[in-house]
């Protein structure tokens, strides 16, 4: 077979390693170098940037507190004062904003429900009409 074709030193190597390398290891090894070298792309935080934003991590957990809590306006104040404060950090404004979108999105939807229904129409709760008042 070798005789009637004209096969390269680099096409018989090739076919050999497929038999030491299977394709899925080759793809897991490709997959591997192109998300190694993804990461010479990334941008990287100088370190005054880096105490910059953990400074706003720690604010923004009292912003999500308020928001559990139940205060979504005072959490929706807080996330656009954090949000002009650290508007020279780009990741830390994003999340702001990101957060501000995220409350104002639910407000709309709280204020598009009419009161005592849910969401989907059905009343939430209370007792319904009964009947006692007719018969009398």
């Amino acid at each position: 077979m070798l005789k009637k074709e004209d096969w390269g030193g680099l096409t018989i190597v090739a076919l050999l390693a497929t038999y030491i390398f299977p394709p899925y290891f080759v793809y897991l090894l490709t997959v591997a170098a192109l998300t190694e070298f993804a990461h010479l792309w990334t941008t990287r935080l100088s370190r005054p940037d880096q105490e910059k934003f953990i400074d706003f991590e720690k604010e923004f957990r009292k912003g999500y507190k308020l928001e559990k809590a139940g205060d979504g306006k005072g959490a929706l104040l807080w996330y656009r004062k954090l949000e002009k404060e650290y508007a020279g950090l780009p990741q830390a404004s994003k999340l702001a904003t990101l957060q501000i979108k995220k409350l104002e999105t639910e407000e709309k939807k709280k204020n598009s429900s009419p009161s005592g229904l849910g969401p989907s129409g059905i009343p939430k709760s209370g007792p319904r009409a009964s009947r006692t008042d007719k018969k009398k």
